[in-house]
């Protein structure tokens, strides 16, 4: 019961951020979260704690206005007390220049108690790359 709850509630935060509500997600991490999104392009980071996963979240709805987000396939594992939580998830924008950018990707969340402690999130970085300088190349001319 606990696991299709937990199931339910990040599919929710999922919705939510799609609808621009990022801070449903920030609100839900520890002070000290550890971040990490794999890669050389933006919007790789790596960081500790709330405030830059805020401006994190700020940065990418700048680089990727309209950003949609759609979990795929969501595991959960663990008790209340130390969760894991992996999550199979669709990107979808439309980039300035008028073009798609889709992709996938995981995230890999560990929970303390309901809070987000880690957060890792591996994307298609190659594809994610070209987008990028796709939506840098439009915005600049």
């Amino acid at each position: 019961m606990y696991h299709a709850i937990v199931r339910a509630k990040v599919r929710s935060l999922w919705t939510r951020i799609s609808d621009g509500d990022y801070r449903a997600a920030v609100s839900l991490a520890t002070p000290d979260v550890h971040f990490r999104f794999v890669g050389d392009a933006p919007p790789a980071a790596e960081f500790t704690g709330r405030e830059a996963f805020d401006q994190w979240f700020r940065d990418l709805l700048d680089l990727l206005p309209g950003i949609r987000l759609t979990p795929e396939d969501i595991v959960v594992r663990g008790w209340p007390w130390d969760t894991t939580v992996v999550t199979r998830f669709r990107v979808e924008a439309e980039l300035a220049d008028g073009s798609p950018y889709r992709n996938e990707g995981v995230q890999w969340v560990r929970l303390r108690w309901g809070r987000m402690v880690d957060d890792y999130v591996l994307e298609d970085t190659a594809r994610l790359a070209e987008a990028v300088h796709r939506q840098e190349r439009a915005l600049s001319s």
